[in-house]
């Protein structure tokens, strides 16, 4: 661990189920890292009512006395589901996605609950966590509701999907340090695709962007991915042995393997690699797909530069 303290652990908060769930989450979180929890309750900037009414949502006595008391005793609870944890709070005015990005840029990480999308509500909601996810200024992490219920074995490990790309790679050093923190078992997952064609190897995967693996590639990735580990651990002075590193190679779809790489894991930390002006690209779509239907939380790490709002 750093002898500095850690840059702050924010939280979205909005009144909702899924904030309530990201909310405990990030306070075990910023409890582990020894970091302050922030948590951000968002007002649209055009709502100049005294009510807090986050979507409409009718929040009874709690919401009377306006935004403040909401994210008060929202880090209240905090407190209690994280004993120890300090918290601070704020209000921000600002179209949501804007707002959490503009809160992102002295964060360790920005926390985010997501619900499945079963109505209007649902599908705005996660509009706003892939805007920010594609444009945060540090790595955020997707909470999904099914956290609040899911029995975490203690040997879950910390999954990263590593391509041999740059963002990728950028992922790897993120789970390292959480897995070494942690205490938690790393695991490296390459996969490959079956009929890939030379076409792809000739074009991939490169330093800055990552593609389909070929079988030929998958092993040589993950060796350098293993060794880039082994790197990050010397640099914390970590004695041989002193984290279990597991790599594995797996056939088929991107998505689909590491969506069943997540039912098992602590977490499944993924890097961006995509570009253009929409999210899904941004995102790249297999870290598209695992944000909205991963059962574990969900580390994006993002390349700087690599999105840019426009």
């Amino acid at each position: 661990m750093s002898e500095h303290r850690a840059a702050p652990v924010v939280v979205g908060y909005d009144a909702s189920e899924p904030a309530d769930v990201a909310l405990a989450w990030a306070a075990r979180e910023a409890r582990a890292r020894g970091a302050v929890l922030r948590v951000v309750y968002v007002r649209d900037a055009h709502d100049t009512a005294v009510a807090a009414r986050p979507h409409g949502a009718d929040l009874g006595d709690r919401g009377h006395g306006g935004a403040w008391p909401v994210v008060e005793e929202a880090a209240a609870r905090a407190r209690d589901v994280a004993p120890g944890v300090e918290t601070e709070t704020a209000v921000e005015y600002a179209a949501p996605a804007a707002a959490l990005v503009g809160v992102s840029s002295d964060a360790g990480a920005l926390v985010l609950g997501a619900t499945r999308h079963s109505g209007l509500y649902e599908a705005l909601r996660g509009t706003v966590v892939l805007q920010v996810t594609a444009h945060a200024l540090c790595p955020v992490i997707v909470v999904p509701a099914e956290a609040a219920s899911r029995e975490l074995p203690p040997d879950a490990p910390v999954v990263v999907g590593y391509d041999g790309s740059e963002p990728s790679g950028l992922a790897l050093d993120a789970a390292t340090a959480t897995a070494w923190e942690l205490g938690r078992t790393l695991r490296v997952v390459s996969v490959w695709r079956p009929g890939v064609t030379e076409w792809v190897t000739s074009r991939g995967p490169t330093e800055h962007e990552g593609h389909d693996l070929t079988e030929g590639d998958a092993g040589p990735v993950l060796a350098k991915g293993l060794a880039r580990v082994e790197d990050r651990l010397r640099e914390r002075g970590a004695s041989e042995g002193s984290l279990e590193v597991v790599g594995e190679t797996r056939e088929g779809n991107v998505a689909r393997v590491l969506h069943r790489e997540a039912e098992g894991a602590e977490r499944l930390v993924l890097g961006t690699r995509g570009r253009g002006g929409f999210a899904s690209l941004l995102l790249g779509s297999a870290t598209h797909t695992l944000v909205r239907t991963a059962v574990c939380p969900v580390v994006v790490v993002r390349a700087p530069g690599a999105a840019v709002p426009g």
